[in-house]
């Protein structure tokens, strides 16, 4: 089977971490920091995979309809990948086990014009992960499009997908995002076609929206350190650092920092001043 440009969103699995509460004003509790805070970086390695110009291994797991590419640019005219078990199961994944379902719609919007453009139309694409701390294990399944444009020296991905996320002994979130993920490389460094993507840096806006039971949150997305993609880094989370902040109509907000590549963001809630 052909691999193609988006690699079908590689693996990409952000576990919890401890976060904090306010004493006063609006008051989010730790869990749902930590859930929110978990969510979004989640959604961050899974926009930053889309971005990526190379084949991914995890697409041979898939099966595909069509994988026609006029212009040879690595995004095919119009191909459907299916992902199924036992084929998209993988263990030893994080120390855990991973299953992806669903399908991926992957469409070129100039099938005869070679570019980075290309559309991705996820149906029940749901990544399952079971850590062997249970209070880690999750599943996330996503439906939306995501629009990626560019050239060689910057790419965006606009991101309209909505995230039903599930936890052990937690109620059921959903996500939705209106976001923009943009991308430029370092300096002397270019994207290219089928290559992996260089190192250079991420900035991320927009809005979500946090739903859970009869609560509903709408964030507002800066980015306050761009986000460092380290193409050095030897695992597959190569954010090495950045910051973002997703902020509520009163001014608190979530921050979500990354140290280093491998491993996880911090989350902690700040109270509006």
């Amino acid at each position: 089977m052909r691999r193609t440009l988006w690699a079908v969103l590689a693996l990409a699995v952000s576990a919890c971490s401890d976060s904090t509460t306010p004493s006063s004003g609006t008051v989010l509790p730790a869990s749902e920091v930590s859930d929110i805070g978990s969510a979004e970086a989640d959604e961050v390695e899974q926009a930053v995979s889309a971005l990526t110009v190379a084949p991914a291994s995890t697409t041979t797991c898939a099966t595909v309809d069509d994988e026609t590419d006029t212009d040879d640019d690595f995004a095919p005219d119009a191909a459907t990948y299916t992902f199924a078990l036992p084929a998209c199961s993988f263990t030893g994944f994080r120390g855990g086990s991973l299953e992806i379902t669903g399908t991926i719609t992957l469409s070129d919007p100039t099938p005869e014009a070679p570019d980075l453009a290309v559309v991705a139309t996820l149906a029940d694409f749901t990544f399952r992960f079971t850590s062997p701390d249970q209070s880690r294990s999750y599943s996330a399944v996503r439906n939306g499009t995501r629009t990626l444009t560019g050239n060689a020296q910057g790419a965006s991905l606009s991101n309209q997908v909505t995230v039903l996320r599930s936890w052990p002994n937690r109620a059921d979130a959903s996500v939705s995002h209106n976001l923009l993920l943009s991308f430029a490389p370092d300096e002397g460094q270019t994207l290219a076609f089928g290559e992996p993507l260089p190192s250079g840096t991420f900035t991320r806006s927009g809005t979500f929206t946090w739903s859970r039971g009869s609560v509903s949150r709408t964030f507002t997305v800066t980015t306050v350190a761009p986000l460092v993609w380290d193409a050095s880094c030897t695992t597959d989370r190569k954010i090495a650092s950045g910051e973002t902040h997703a902020t509520l109509g009163d001014g608190s907000y979530v921050r979500t920092v990354w140290t280093a590549c491998g491993v996880d963001p911090t989350r902690t809630f700040v109270p509006a001043s």
